[in-house]
């Protein structure tokens, strides 16, 4: 039988446009996974953002606190939980990379390796915040997830969580991301990286994402709690309040909210 392990996601801001450009790495136990410098490069800033159409892809694995690339520095935020062994997800990765043999800034990037591979670790149970930006020629139907009466629990590391939702879908449109969710509860307690208590209750929600600049989301909710989990710091007393941080500035109300610049 299979263990779980919890899945993470690391980010790390890439310059010279930091308030637009992530660079996105994916942990399973304590092996992190990124789509890293093509092949024959060195895995720094400067490769990351200086890929072509002409470059193979390369992903790197690498154990530690955080990924070669630097990203979950933070720690990594638990999106989901996996069954799946070392191997079968190296198996997986040159499936991948035979489907997606040359890098594309636009729709075949790290983030794109990252979003498909959390998909795949959690058969599409998995908490993620965050969507790439994959336009309307790149969208598949493994990009594409929806899920009745799901959720996952696991602590770890001074992180406990536990979620549980009764719909979800996440879309890929032409520019950005789409996500709805209705009856979605999630229990956290961090202590470390970070410290807080959360609860996430939104009976329902439909957010649009462009890419890491702007977002908003309307629904009704009553998300409570404060502290600093995944790089930001947050308050909310029944769906009123906000957060700072990594993900950039929100501002949240019971029925409606906005966040734009996010920085890692």
């Amino acid at each position: 039988m299979s263990t779980e392990r919890s899945v993470k996601l690391g980010r790390k801001m890439i310059p010279p446009a930091f308030i637009i450009t992530h660079h996105w790495a994916v942990k399973v136990g304590n092996f992190w996974y990124e789509l890293g410098g093509v092949e024959g490069s060195s895995m720094s800033s400067a490769s990351l953002s200086s890929k072509d159409n002409s470059n193979d892809n390369k992903v790197n694995r690498s154990s530690g606190s955080s990924a070669q690339s630097g990203a979950g520095s933070l720690g990594g935020e638990i999106v989901g939980v996996t069954t799946k062994t070392d191997e079968e997800i190296d198996v997986w990765i040159e499936l991948w990379k035979e489907d997606n043999p040359k890098y594309r800034l636009i729709d075949r990037n790290c983030q794109n390796f990252a979003y498909e591979l959390i998909g795949w670790l959690t058969d599409g149970v998995f908490k993620c915040d965050h969507l790439p930006h994959i336009p309307t020629e790149a969208r598949r139907t493994r990009d594409n997830y929806d899920n009745l009466f799901h959720g996952f629990a696991i602590a770890e590391d001074g992180n406990a969580i536990a979620t549980i939702s009764v719909a979800e879908g996440r879309k890929q449109v032409p520019i950005g991301g789409i996500t709805m969710e209705t009856g979605q509860l999630t229990l956290q307690a961090v202590a470390g990286p970070g410290l807080g208590l959360f609860v996430d209750a939104k009976v329902v929600e439909l957010a649009y994402d462009v890419g890491n600049v702007f977002g908003v989301h309307g629904g009704l909710n009553y998300n409570t709690g404060i502290g600093v989990r995944n790089g930001n710091l947050e308050g909310h007393v029944l769906g009123f309040g906000g957060k700072i941080g990594a993900d950039g500035i929100e501002v949240n109300t019971p029925y409606v909210g906005v966040h734009a610049c996010s920085i890692m």
